[in-house]
């Protein structure tokens, strides 16, 4: 009989115990049936954010909720949500990666400025603009993949950057704001799809010093890319996908120029020229 009766209170005092630490952790409200996260208590390490408190579905996480929580290297998000509030993990300097669901559609300026221990990023496929200053200043990111809906990346959003030099950016782009990838000095290369009609000031190949050396921009002919990098001087190369997928080729499998073809042909004819000349000496 003990038995019986003491395995619901154990069961009971672990469920009190998760919902304990969650309340330790996290501070919330619940308004009109909907919870949103507003900060928390202590040096929390690792936060799992559950889809509910108090009955309620955690939607949002409010402006600077996080707001220079060092100590967190670890959190996990709820599918449940929908919103992320401005600088809402600002200089969070310990947290290692994050998972954005695709429940979330709206995400705050400065959402991670300043996390540099940050390195692995997914964000959400329902994100259509990334916002001023978003990643700014996460020196150990190295790569970053932009959903397709992504239409908009804003002012200084991967500004400073240091390590980023793997850039996917989405086929639907249309708009590349001021100083966006400014600082990013491992980029050596970026190719820029043809559905972008703006780039901004600096917003590619430039740190404090100047321009980054060995940056260049690949895109298609009479492109925005081809433009930007036309009118700040960088190296362009055709998308080879399709202009130089039908490029003759040199020893070294790249698209050889058409003043190289002529000096070629030339010096083929020239050598001709010299041999037949000579044959018709011996003659």
């Amino acid at each position: 009989m003990k038995k019986i009766i003491l395995f619901p209170i154990i069961a009971f005092m672990l469920f009190f115990t998760e919902f304990t630490a969650y309340a330790q952790e996290l501070q919330y409200t619940v308004i009109n049936g909907e919870a949103t996260i507003t900060g928390f208590s202590g040096q929390p390490e690792s936060i799992v954010i559950p889809p509910e408190l108090e009955g309620a579905p955690v939607t949002e996480i409010r402006d600077n909720a996080f707001y220079k929580c060092s100590s967190l290297k670890e959190i996990t998000l709820p599918e449940s949500l929908e919103k992320m509030g401005h600088h809402c993990f600002f200089e969070c300097t310990s947290l290692e990666k994050i998972a954005i669901p695709d429940s979330t559609a709206e995400i705050g300026m400065g959402c991670f400025d300043g996390c540099s221990a940050l390195s692995e990023v997914t964000l959400s496929e329902n994100f259509a603009v990334l916002p001023e200053s978003c990643f700014r200043g996460c020196s150990s990111l190295k790569s970053i993949i932009l959903p397709q809906n992504v239409t908009e990346i804003q002012k200084f959003c991967f500004a400073g950057c240091g390590s980023l030099s793997g850039i996917s950016l989405s086929g639907n782009l249309k708009s590349i704001g001021d100083l966006a990838f400014y600082g990013c000095n491992s980029a050596g290369e970026i190719y820029i799809p043809d559905s972008v009609e703006n780039i901004g000031i600096h917003s590619l190949g430039y740190n404090e010093y100047g321009k980054i050396s060995g940056f260049s921009v690949t895109g298609s002919p009479d492109s925005a890319a081809e433009k930007y990098a036309a009118e700040n001087e960088f190296p362009f190369s055709a998308d080879p996908e399709t202009a130089a997928a039908f490029a003759p080729q040199n020893s070294r499998n790249a698209p050889v120029k058409l003043p190289e073809i002529f000096l070629f042909a030339g010096l083929f004819f020239l050598i001709m020229a010299l041999i037949s000349s000579f044959r018709n000496s011996r003659k």
